[in-house]
């Protein structure tokens, strides 16, 4: 027997048999066999091959496993959880939090999920310097110490920094320019959450784009189906196309709901709230806590804000139409914006285990808005090489073992707001998701013993064109 013959009859770890293969890098669209040895992609082939374990896949999409890297699971193995059972194999946090403490419970006890991380300017670096005065702008000292934090912590391995500008009003442009020379001199990424949403987001949707003209830094502008989809979407695409054709590294993504959770006590509910989304206290739905599921009224909203501001609410102000404007962009990627607010059974948001399985039934099967390579290459290929995972995201020899199986022809969210639904209702469709070459979802259910996750780190290389 040949070498290669050798190789095809080799006892691999995993076997996954008679699927059909999606790999975005390649744009390949086929079926054959996947064979995983030491957490790794092994082999692809249409000859019989053996494992120690074999998943017959017949009339199944074995897809990368989707990447969730505008999230908040932040080591917190029920949001872990519920992000898995939605086929995300990787989870990248930091954004609203010091992350530090996740990561070392998860390097002692273990992670079902691949754990990445990003420096927060908002709410890790701004208060390491003294800032916990939203609405205050640092000093000069305070952003000179900012930036050897974020220098020592990029090198640490964080993915790039992250910015929340809404919840901190008064940071200033000097605050964001030399964080984001920081980032643009390693390569790395810059997620920002604009400044104001709704009718006010244009200028702070220009001030980020003219942060990347003037720094070089590449931006992520997060999640903007909650930024700009009370109508507004259509002329906000225009302003990044525009930015995009002038050479400038902007991109988006997008979540596909279009109620936004946020916490009631931020400054996103600040005076004008009501006028800016054209909207009452009964559009406020409570998501945490011990009022979860009751409408704001006034009173309701004015304690709630005063004694238990970290509530989270979910905002009906947005509107279904604005999510499909921003899916056919080409640079728009997927966001599920998971675990915010809550890492409690039965509350939170319908986004932290509906978000890919919604994108695939929803905006794939149904609406023929997105083909189904469009939208995958959108949950994994895309994300991976803009926060610089290259061996995530697509699926051939030397990639990581981060895969999900599921049917096409019945992949959809069941998860709905509260008052509607459950909001943590697993999906449907899908049959197994695999970490670094271990099942953790087998028919549909998450096998809670499992942890083949790993933590994720990209250390600093200075950036050569």
């Amino acid at each position: 027997m040949d070498g290669l013959s050798q190789q095809y009859f080799a006892d691999f770890d995993l076997v996954i048999e008679n699927g059909t293969i999606i790999d975005p890098k390649r744009e390949l669209y086929t079926i054959a066999n996947v064979a995983v040895k030491d957490q790794k992609i092994a082999l692809i082939t249409r000859a019989d091959i053996k494992g120690k374990r074999t998943i017959n896949a017949k009339n199944k999409i074995v897809s990368p496993g989707f990447i969730d890297f505008q999230s908040h699971v932040d080591g917190n193995l029920y949001s872990a959880r519920s992000v898995i059972s939605q086929g995300a194999t990787t989870t990248i946090g930091g954004n609203s939090g010091n992350i530090n403490d996740a990561l070392e419970r998860i390097k002692r006890e273990g992670f079902p999920i691949n754990q990445g991380f990003l420096v927060s300017h908002s709410s890790t670096l701004r208060p390491m310097v003294g800032l916990s005065d939203p609405y205050r702008s640092a000093s000069q000292w305070q952003i000179d110490k900012m930036v050897s934090l974020a220098e020592e912590m990029l090198d640490f391995g964080a993915l790039g920094i992250s910015s929340g500008l809404e919840f901190v009003p008064g940071s200033s442009i000097e605050e964001l320019r030399a964080l984001a020379r920081v980032v643009a001199k390693y390569g790395k990424v810059m997620p920002v959450h604009i400044r104001r949403d709704g009718w006010d987001a244009f200028k702070a949707l220009h001030e980020v784009i003219r942060l990347s003209e003037e720094t070089g830094v590449a931006i992520q502008l997060s999640h903007l189906t909650y930024m700009v989809g009370m109508g507004m979407m259509a002329e906000a695409l225009i302003s990044i196309d525009k930015a995009r054709k002038r050479g400038l590294d902007v991109m988006g993504d997008a979540g596909v709901y279009s109620a936004f959770p946020t916490f009631i006590g931020t400054a996103i509910f600040d005076e004008g709230w009501q006028e800016k989304y054209e909207c009452s206290y009964e559009d406020l739905l409570i998501s945490s806590g011990i009022h979860t599921g009751k409408r704001c009224t006034k009173i309701l909203f004015d304690e709630l804000r005063q004694s238990s501001p970290n509530t989270l609410i979910t905002a009906f102000v947005g509107e279904d139409s604005e999510i499909i404007e921003a899916l056919k962009r080409d640079y728009m990627l997927i966001s599920t914006n998971a675990a915010v607010g809550s890492h409690q059974p039965g509350t939170g948001h319908p986004q932290d285990i509906g978000t890919f399985p919604r994108v695939l039934g929803r905006y794939v099967r149904e609406l023929k808005v997105l083909s189904i390579m469009e939208a995958i290459k959108k949950m994994t290929y895309l994300p991976a090489q803009r926060f610089g995972l290259k061996n995530k995201g697509w699926l051939g020899v030397g990639a990581d073992a981060d895969m999900a199986v599921f049917d096409p022809k019945l992949i959809i969210d069941q998860a709905d707001y509260l008052g509607y639904g459950i909001p943590d209702k697993s999906p449907k469709g899908i049959d197994y998701v695999i970490v670094n070459g271990v099942v953790v979802v087998e028919n549909g259910i998450v096998k809670e013993t499992e942890m083949p996750g790993h933590i994720i780190k990209s250390l600093n290389k200075l950036w050569i064109g």
